[in-house]
């Protein structure tokens, strides 16, 4: 048994800021994690002979954390490129870039997108926003709730549906206003205005696109922050499997075992081997949600009891890499979101969206003259098929609008995120803010990650620094 500085249990990037923050304030974090490498949803491959972003690619501008972080760690931050779509299955099937706007809201009712997008109605109904004050959906919890009240359904369906939704894989029913669109509701207040409060957050935020990446992509973040750490003189252990933490007074007891894989390889791997035990008077659990309660519940001081997240959506993705120069020009920018409700018209494609990466972050590929297409699948809720490489090029030819052939791809792979990114719901934030009570009476123990600190780099990155910062202090 030894005793550490300092352990953290979980190598996503909650859990690499919160090492590395405990490393940074003179402490010698060990960090374990059950895979064979570390980032979470947060990593790449070569696909095709080329590396690329396989989970996460971008982090919101809204928070100046994970740039800072980037650059901490030696990894320049660029923006985008291209502009982004919108695919609706109206009228046969159309394109259209996306409106200015926050998660589909949009900052201006004149503009022409928007009076494109919706009807005649839809449009007028919006417009009451500009009105009717501050009062009405001023205390919706969620997402969806706020918009009808304020735009109408039109707008819920045809903007903030496909574009919400499609960044957090979940219906704008089950995204609290408050995790997704931090400060939304107070500028809805002090503006009177849904239209004008969003209008308020963009001009308030950064210049330029609302997302940035690390220039090599953002698979190359969780590698830099390793090797910070251990330059730090932290430690990060990978494929080692935590069993149980103990609690003795102000001291923890981390039980772990060398990592097993399991029967089904797309589940967790398993404990093998003679058990080690480490104690520490410092511990943060940085765990996927289901796990974290899992390993947490024992505690009674937590009071965690039959508590269980709710159900996130079974992603896919089929990553496609081509010799295709009819790509160079980038026909619909940096991608397209397609909207989820065709309103009894005919559904032309089965993708969720698309990315044109290779459009969108050409310093990746630069140089390797390969075009990179990520076709997305799923929503929650609804039974995701399996995806194909045939399936994925008929949906990148209508999206595109390009006759791309199998002859043309040099790389494929599918990749399956299943149960992903649980919803913020609010009793989901009710009960973390419980928690998080608990946590206050709980000496030398912090919990982080998206289903903790919510969705999204911007939230997990600032968070971990917070409760890693409070541990680390004397």
């Amino acid at each position: 048994m030894t005793h550490l500085d300092a352990i953290v249990v979980g190598g996503g990037i909650g859990g690499l800021h919160a090492a590395l923050t405990l490393a940074k304030a003179g402490h010698a974090p060990l960090l374990l994690e059950s895979r064979g490498t570390c980032g979470g949803l947060v990593f790449g491959a070569p696909i095709g002979g080329v590396w690329v972003d396989l989970g996460a690619e971008s982090f919101a501008k809204r928070s100046v954390a994970t740039a800072e972080l980037c650059r901490e760690v030696g990894l320049d931050v660029v923006d985008p490129s291209g502009q982004s779509w919108l695919w609706s299955h109206r009228s046969g099937g159309f394109a259209t870039r996306i409106p200015h706007g926050v998660l589909g809201i949009p900052t201006d009712l004149d503009d022409p997108i928007v009076v494109d997008l919706l009807s005649s109605e839809g449009l007028a109904r919006a417009r009451d926003d500009l009105t009717m004050g501050p009062e009405t959906g001023a205390d919706a919890p969620d997402l969806a709730s706020l918009v009808v009240a304020r735009l109408g359904e039109e707008v819920l369906t045809r903007l903030v549906d496909p574009i919400a939704g499609g960044v957090h894989s979940a219906h704008p029913s089950e995204l609290s206003v408050d995790v997704v669109s931090p400060g939304l509701r107070a500028a809805l207040v002090r503006e009177g205005s849904l239209v004008r409060a969003a209008a308020a957050l963009r001009a308030a935020a950064p210049p330029g696109a609302v997302v940035s990446s690390a220039s090599g992509g953002l698979f190359t973040l969780p590698r830099a922050m390793v090797e910070r750490i251990g330059g730090l003189g932290g430690t990060v252990a990978t494929r080692r499997v935590v069993t149980s933490v103990e609690r003795d007074g102000d001291t923890w007891r981390v039980t772990h075992h060398e990592a097993g894989r399991a029967p089904n390889p797309a589940d967790p791997p398993v404990p093998v081997g003679e058990p080690q035990v480490d104690t520490t008077g410092r511990l943060v659990v940085a765990l996927d949600g289901r796990a974290a309660l899992d390993l947490l519940r024992p505690l009674s001081d937590l009071a965690i009891g039959d508590w269980e997240l709710p159900r996130g959506a079974d992603l896919a993705q089929v990553c496609i890499v081509l010799d295709a120069p009819e790509l160079d020009a980038g026909p619909r920018g940096s991608g397209l979101l397609v909207t989820p409700d065709s309103e009894g018209a005919e559904r032309r494609v089965g993708c969720k969206a698309i990315t044109h990466y290779s459009i969108k972050w050409p310093g990746v590929v630069a140089g390797t003259g390969k075009h990179v297409l990520r076709v997305s699948y799923g929503r929650a809720g609804v039974p995701t098929p399996e995806p194909t490489l045939a399936g994925a090029l008929a949906d990148a030819r209508v999206l595109l609008g390009i006759d791309l052939a199998e002859e043309q791809v040099v790389g494929h792979g599918v990749i399956h995120f299943p149960n992903s990114l649980p919803p913020q719901t609010p009793a989901h934030r009710v009960r973390v803010d419980e928690l998080t009570t608990h946590l206050a009476n709980t000496p030398g123990l912090a919990i982080t990650g998206a289903w903790f600190a919510g969705t999204g780099l911007a939230a997990v990155v600032a968070h971990a620094s917070r409760v890693a910062g409070e541990l680390a202090a004397p």
